[in-house]
C-alpha cells in the first residue's frame, strides 16, 4: 500500500465534485504538520483514520495537512459493493476515526476496534448502518452529514414532476422505439411568410397525443419538510403553484415560511394536484402512503416518491394506476432494488422510473465531506460539533 507523505507530494488537483484519486491509498501528514489539542495531550503519534465513503481531495487534504491525520482511503467508489466485513474488520483494529459510507457498524465489530474514538457517517441517517447505542455505550460519538443531498433531490423532484407532467420522458422513448419517426418535412403549414415546421397536430401526433397540463396554478403537497422538503418547497416558488406540507415535528409557523400551509396528511392528499414524499422509514412512516391514502387522491393528481420504497404501499400504487384512480406517479426508490426487467411499474406509460438516482449529484460528496471533516475537528478539540447522533457520548 503506497505511503504519501504531504511534505513532498501533493494531492493532484481535479474539480472540486470529484472523488480522490489516491484509491486505496495511505496519506499521511508532514512530520511537522500540525496537532490536534487531542494530539498535543496524548503525544506526537498521528491518529489513524480509515475512509471507506467517497471523499473530496480538500477533505482528504484537511485530514492530513491541518489534523495531521495517517488516513487509509478505501471508497466505495473502486468496490462493487460494501467492504467485506473481515476486511473492515482487520482495518478497525488500530483505527481511531472511522468515517464510513455504507458499511454496517455492529456492536460486535465495536468490540475488536479499541482504539476507535470517532465514527463520522457520510449519511443523512447513521442509524441505517451504524449501531448508535453501542456506540454510545463506548462513549464513540457518531457525526453525520443531515442534508447532504437535500439540494441535489429537491432539484431531481421538480425535473421529476415535469418529465411525468409533461411527458418528457415518455416522449425521449417513444422517439428512440421509432413511434414517432417518419418522413421529414422542411416546412408542415406552407403559404405563410414564416416557417412554421411541425410534427404534425392529427389525432394520433405527439402534440395532441402528450399533452399535459401547466404547473401554474396548481397544488403541490410536500410529506415531509424536514432539509429535503424545504428545498422542494423554495424551488416551487418560481412555478407559481399553491403548498401544502404535512410534517408533526414541523409548526405552521417554520412552514410558512417556506411559503406553504401546514396541514394533515388526509387533507393534503385530497387537495393536491400533485403529492410528493420526502420522509425518512422510522416505524411511524413505514408504509405511510397506502391503498386508503391513494385512494383519497384525485383522479388528476400525481404522485412522487424519491424517499425510500418503504414509505409507500408499491403494490396498492399499482393498483390505483392500473384502475386509473391516479393520472401518474414518478418513482426513484422502490420495495427492493433494483427492480426486475419484468416489473409492472415499467410497463405503464403514465409512470416515470428511474434507478436511485435522486441524491447522486456531483457536489454531494464535497458536501459531506466538508461537514464530517468540520465535526471530527470541532470533536478533537472538545468543541461542539454540528451534526451529532448521541450527544450523550460527548459528556
Amino acid at each position: 500500500m503506497l505511503r504519501i507523505n504531504t511534505q513532498t507530494d501533493k494531492l493532484h488537483p481535479q474539480p472540486a465534485h470529484s472523488v480522490s484519486q489516491h484509491r486505496r491509498q495511505r496519506i499521511t501528514s508532514p512530520p511537522n504538520g500540525p496537532q490536534t489539542q487531542s494530539q498535543a495531550n496524548a503525544g506526537t503519534e498521528p491518529m489513524k483514520a480509515l475512509i471507506t465513503a467517497n471523499f473530496s481531495d480538500e477533505s482528504l487534504t484537511r485530514l492530513t495537512d491541518e489534523l495531521g491525520m495517517d488516513v487509509e482511503y478505501l471508497p466505495i467508489a473502486d468496490r462493487d459493493g460494501r467492504l467485506p466485513e473481515d476486511e473492515l474488520q482487520a482495518h478497525l483494529r488500530d483505527t481511531e476515526v472511522l468515517i464510513v459510507g455504507y458499511e454496517g457498524i455492529p456492536e460486535h465489530l465495536l468490540d475488536e476496534a479499541d482504539a476507535l474514538q470517532i465514527i463520522a457517517c457520510a449519511r443523512g441517517g447513521p442509524d441505517a448502518n451504524v449501531d448508535i447505542d453501542a456506540a454510545t455505550e463506548r462513549e464513540i460519538p457518531v457525526l453525520y452529514a443531515p442534508g447532504r443531498n437535500a439540494v441535489s433531490v429537491a432539484d431531481f423532484t421538480w425535473g421529476e414532476i415535469l418529465s411525468l407532467m409533461r411527458n418528457i420522458a415518455h416522449g425521449h422513448h417513444l422517439l428512440h422505439t421509432g413511434t414517432y419517426t417518419g418522413d421529414a418535412r422542411a416546412d408542415a403549414a406552407g403559404g405563410g411568410s414564416r416557417e412554421d415546421v411541425t410534427w404534425g397536430m392529427g389525432n394520433d401526433s405527439p402534440y395532441v397525443q402528450l399533452k399535459g397540463p401547466e404547473l401554474a396554478g396548481k397544488t403541490v403537497g410536500i410529506i415531509g419538510m424536514g432539509a429535503v422538503g424545504r428545498e422542494v418547497a423554495k424551488r416551487a416558488q418560481g412555478f407559481d403553484v399553491d403548498l401544502l406540507g404535512f410534517d408533526p415535528y414541523i409548526d405552521a409557523d417554520a412552514m410558512a415560511e417556506h411559503k406553504t400551509e401546514k396541514t394533515e396528511l388526509d387533507e393534503l392528499l385530497r387537495e393536491s394536484d400533485i403529492v410528493t414524499v420526502h420522509v425518512p422509514v422510522t416505524d411511524s412512516t413505514r408504509g405511510l402512503i397506502g391503498g386508503d391514502e391513494f385512494e383519497m387522491m384525485k383522479e388528476s393528481a400525481y404522485f412522487i416518491n424519491n424517499a425510500r420504497g418503504a414509505i409507500i404501499d408499491q403494490e396498492a400504487l399499482i393498483d390505483q394506476l392500473q384502475s386509473g384512480g391516479i393520472r401518474g406517479a414518478a418513482l426513484d426508490v422502490y420495495d427492493m432494488e433494483p427492480i426486475p426487467e419484468d416489473h409492472p411499474l415499467l410497463d405503464f406509460d403514465n409512470v416515470v422510473t428511474t434507478p436511485h438516482l435522486a441524491g447522486a449529484a456531483e457536489e454531494v460528496i464535497d458536501r459531506h465531506s466538508e461537514m464530517l471533516v468540520d465535526d471530527i475537528e470541532a470533536v478533537l478539540n472538545d468543541s461542539d460539533p454540528t451534526h451529532v447522533a448521541n450527544e450523550e457520548s460527548l459528556s
